[in-house]
């Protein structure tokens, strides 16, 4: 069956790049006139919500979200998401899409054409190899925590080869959230990992469809040092695990 199907998988993987670049290519010039001024960058997010929405409407992804507790007040959190496609970050600006934030994320999106663009200005990028890298990193993220934003993080490192089996968490986001005594805010994204799989790269699943995302309640840090990272930790990956496997032992 899945040979029968891949003609219509790599068609969709190269049409879902093609939106994908040409969507950020026409907007380009915009993003670069607000990025020019750091006062710009609340104007760059709903930017970036708007082209989100374009681009899962022409690739034919649908948001189906929930939410454990409806009201989440004005924040700021520290954002733990599972991580199982590149489809995860454009996802995020409709997750929430009154909640600003930014991304930390790897070094190597630097190198990404138009795509760099946002990670040099605005978004929060490290190179994991750099012990001082990593360190400016945090103290902008808690400079940015301060200033309102929330800080995407997904915890894992990096997205799995087995989604949606999830890899064991990293200690930063926990230790980011207790120092800075932010709320975690855990949200597992179920279906991505269907809708478009990295791996492998030209012939991994790739489909349009609906993307099912549980937003849970979030978890308090105030009080918490660091004899409660590792609770914190495990606690945070049972409830962004909870939901797929229940959801795997369905299929």
């Amino acid at each position: 069956m899945k040979i029968l199907l891949l003609p219509f998988i790599i068609v969709y993987r190269v049409y879902f790049a093609l939106v994908f670049f040409l969507v950020l290519l026409i907007l380009c010039p915009i993003f670069w006139i607000l990025l020019l001024r750091e006062e710009n960058f609340t104007r760059v997010f709903k930017l970036k919500v708007f082209t989100a929405r374009i681009i899962l409407f022409f690739d034919f992804v649908w948001l189906n979200r929930k939410f454990e507790q409806p009201d989440l007040g004005e924040g700021p959190y520290v954002i733990c998401a599972n991580h199982a496609s590149y489809l995860d970050i454009i996802l995020m600006y409709r997750i929430l899409p009154r909640k600003r934030f930014l991304f930390i994320g790897k070094s190597e999106l630097l190198k990404w054409p138009i795509i760099n663009i946002f990670f040099k200005k605005v978004d929060i990028a490290v190179n994991r190899e750099k012990r001082s890298s990593g360190m400016r990193a945090i103290i902008r993220a808690r400079n940015e925590l301060k200033n309102g934003w929330s800080i995407v993080i997904f915890p894992e490192g990096g997205i799995p080869v087995d989604t949606p089996i999830l890899a064991p968490f990293k200690n930063g986001a926990f230790t980011l959230a207790i120092d800075s005594e932010i709320p975690i805010l855990p949200i597992t994204i179920i279906d991505n990992w269907k809708l478009f799989n990295v791996y492998p790269f030209l012939t991994g699943p790739a489909r349009p469809g609906v993307s099912r995302v549980i937003i849970h309640k979030p978890i308090p840090t105030v009080g918490m040092n660091k004899k409660d990272l590792i609770n914190l930790r495990q606690r945070t990956f049972d409830m962004i695990n909870g939901p797929l496997l229940e959801d795997n032992a369905k299929n």
